[in-house]
């Protein structure tokens, strides 16, 4: 009787034993990164692409011949901006992706330059906001952002400029990410009535939170009560949200309790702020530090209503300072006054 191996041998014309053994994978030598020759294709991938940069950038230079005047300007070929345009973003970002970043950059701008000229300032824009990550310096990043934010508005999208000015400053060190999150609160302020621009302007709030700028996100603040007024948005979370915001950002600022109470006083008057969670919230902390204590301050700090608050106000007033508690010193213990005691009256003579 045939076995179980021969008749699988003589159906499928292998057996197990036969079977070839896998071969073992080599080792690799390169720590985790790319081999050798992963690089070297790397390599000749970004001379490819460098070369084909030099390629666009001089048919652009081609198509941009340096302006003439009297009569040579007649007989000379006339620049046309309208296709050097498409030729300089071509070349630009070849150049990006060949790592190339400062011929990029000067592509783009030159770009940009003929998009401006051909009445086409979106895409000028967008040609200055593709060139700013690739700068080399926060300061240089900064730059080339608020060219591409004064252009979108140039275009007539202030909100457009508004948001790459705040995208943009998000990655950069905060000196040089000020004046763009200024920017961007301008820009946003132009287009107060859009109902577009409180989302944008609670960004801008949310960031100056973040780097501890509480001045300037009070600021920024009323800017967004306003837009949210002009918007004519219903009275809801929105509103609320921001209404206790000025509060406790007028806390942070330098504990100004007269402040914070104007205005929570003031905010009152909205139409269903009083019995909101953010109005309570923004009132238990506001009577921590109108009569200090400590207990309460712990209460109001881990209170649920807080949450219902924006996250960044929120991390604000889970910082702030604890209010001074004024310990009132038991008054001084007055001295007797001086007389007879029982000792003096028993030597004193029997009349």
């Amino acid at each position: 009787m045939a076995s179980y191996a021969d008749n699988r041998s003589a159906l499928f014309g292998t057996s197990k034993k036969d079977a070839p053994k896998p071969k073992p994978q080599k080792k690799s030598y390169t720590l985790g990164g790319q081999s050798k020759a992963a690089q070297q294709r790397q390599r000749e991938r970004q001379q490819q692409l460098k070369q084909r940069g030099d390629d666009f950038y001089a048919a652009a230079e081609a198509l941009m011949p340096p302006k003439k005047t009297g009569f040579a300007a007649l007989m000379s070929k006339q620049p046309n901006p309208l296709l050097a345009s498409s030729e300089y973003g071509k070349a630009a970002d070849a150049y990006a992706a060949a790592g190339a970043n400062e011929k990029a950059i000067e592509a783009y701008r030159k770009a940009s330059k003929c998009h401006n000229e051909s009445n086409a300032p979106h895409t000028a824009a967008r040609c200055l906001e593709k060139a700013a990550p690739l700068a080399v310096n926060d300061g240089a990043k900064a730059t080339l952002a608020m060219e591409s934010a004064d252009t979108w508005a140039i275009a007539g999208e202030p909100l457009r400029g508004a948001e790459v000015a705040l995208k943009l400053a998000a990655s950069l060190q905060v000196d040089a990410a000020r004046p763009l999150v200024s920017k961007a609160t301008d820009l946003a302020s132009t287009s107060i009535g859009s109902p577009h621009a409180p989302e944008l302007l609670q960004k801008v709030v949310g960031y100056y939170c973040s780097k501890g700028y509480y001045r300037e996100a009070l600021q920024a603040n009323n800017t967004l009560l306003e837009a949210l007024d002009r918007a004519r948005m219903a009275a809801g979370a929105p509103l609320y949200r921001c209404l206790a915001a000025q509060t406790i950002l007028a806390l942070a600022d330098g504990s100004d309790v007269q402040k914070a109470d104007a205005a929570f006083l003031e905010s009152l008057g909205r139409d269903g702020y009083a019995a909101s969670q953010q109005a309570k919230a923004a009132e238990d902390l506001l009577q921590c530090f109108k009569a200090p204590d400590d207990e309460a301050f712990d209460d109001a700090v881990a209170s649920p209503a807080l949450q219902s608050l924006d996250h960044a106000v929120a991390q604000v007033a889970k910082a702030l300072p604890r209010p001074v508690v004024v310990v009132e010193s038991a008054a001084p213990a007055v001295a007797p006054a001086p007389g007879l005691t029982e000792d003096d009256a028993d030597e004193l003579p029997d009349l």
